[in-house]
């Protein structure tokens, strides 16, 4: 109970459930703020040593997501506990623009249906 912050008994005693899950997921996630500190400071000895290739070496790691993923750690330790709260998904770029585009197109056949949209205006007018 002392790393949930308790060391009086009476206190833990009058604890509930809920109070009692509520510390240990705030527990989990200080564990892994600590164990992003960690990362971050193994991503930044990493850049400076860890590399790919013997003629040009790059890198082994381009980006910090793909060496710490706070977020999928995240939402593994709210999936536990059943929080309600969820961290969004990443959306991809070719995901938004296609979902971007469906709203235009669902939008021009709405204009289109209401009359507003002439569909013969591009056309030259022959005399």
């Amino acid at each position: 109970m002392a790393y949930l912050g308790m060391n009086d008994l009476n206190e833990i005693k009058r604890m509930t459930l809920d109070e009692y899950y509520l510390r240990l997921e705030a527990y989990q996630l200080r564990n892994l703020q600590r164990q992003e500190e960690l990362a971050s400071q193994a991503w930044l000895n990493q850049t400076v040593q860890a590399t790919v290739g013997n003629k040009n070496p790059k890198p082994k790691y381009t980006k910090f997501t793909a060496f710490f993923d706070r977020q999928a750690y995240e939402r593994k330790i709210r999936q536990t506990f059943g929080d309600d709260y969820m961290i969004p998904e990443k959306v991809s770029k070719r995901e938004s623009a296609a979902k971007a585009f469906f709203e235009r197109y669902k939008e021009f056949e709405r204009l289109k249906a209401a009359g507003k949209i002439d569909m013969t205006a591009w056309r030259k007018e022959s005399d």
